[in-house]
């Protein structure tokens, strides 16, 4: 079974309103960019045949100058154009990993890891798990459980229900799929169906396919504001996050 990792980096960063104008795939911390420490997590999973990431055209030949800079093993790495949402991207990135897959010979099932390039810390330990959960089930996804009460609101207002805890999880990434099946799924969607997906986990679990929860960890968080760069800087400085 061939496997290959896929970073979603296609975001303006809008939130982080970084000065230099730097989408926050490219912004440092701790002196290296949060693509490249991405990309470092996921070169140290052996079983993947390579790391395809997708990106809007106009950052493409930056993000080569980048991570020639930063060393990269370009050799292991595949640019794709994302698409005009995160899902159309992330049918790009699928896409990208079935015709790498063949044009290696490979006629085997096909797995894919997809990421958000703004989680720099996800661990190697829950990216191998996310293969060994993908090949058990029909789909992996990485998720914890939530430590704060949770309120569901249809207006944003006030609150219609509050659900038991122990059954609430938190959705992360890395999700694995099959590219294959993931493809055949996405192919029998009206544009109106695939509109409203933003990742694959609902998707699997509308058309009653089984998604397997994959134990995250509270170090992979999201880089989305300039907080999240303070805290990810101070965590690094004093060792609890490298």
């Amino acid at each position: 079974m061939s496997a290959f990792g896929g970073i979603l980096a296609g975001g303006t960063g809008t939130r982080m309103g970084a000065a230099n104008g730097l989408p926050k795939q490219f912004l440092d911390v701790a002196g290296v960019p949060v693509i490249v420490r991405t990309l470092r997590r996921f070169f140290e999973v052996e079983d993947l045949d390579g790391i395809v990431i997708a990106m809007h055209p106009s950052w493409q030949d930056y993000t080569t100058d980048l991570l020639a800079k930063n060393r990269v093993d370009v050799s292991r790495v595949t640019i794709v154009d994302g698409g005009a949402t995160r899902f159309e991207s992330l049918v790009n990135l699928a896409r990208a990993c079935l015709r790498l897959a063949e044009s290696g010979g490979v006629r085997d099932d096909v797995l894919m890891i997809n990421h958000d390039c703004a989680r720099p810390f996800v661990s190697a330990e829950i990216l191998r798990n996310n293969i060994a959960a993908a090949k058990e089930y029909d789909m992996a996804t990485t998720s914890i459980p939530t430590i704060d009460t949770v309120l569901l609101s249809k207006d944003g207002k006030v609150s219609d229900c509050v659900p038991d805890r122990s059954t609430v999880f938190l959705d992360q990434g890395p999700q694995t799929v099959r590219v294959r099946h993931f493809l055949s799924l996405v192919e029998g969607l009206t544009d109106e169906e695939r509109a409203k997906y933003m990742e694959a986990g609902r998707l699997y679990i509308d058309k009653g396919f089984k998604v397997a929860i994959v134990p995250g960890s509270r170090n992979n968080f999201k880089l989305t504001t300039p907080f999240d760069l303070k805290l990810a800087e101070s965590l690094i400085k004093e060792g609890v996050l490298s």
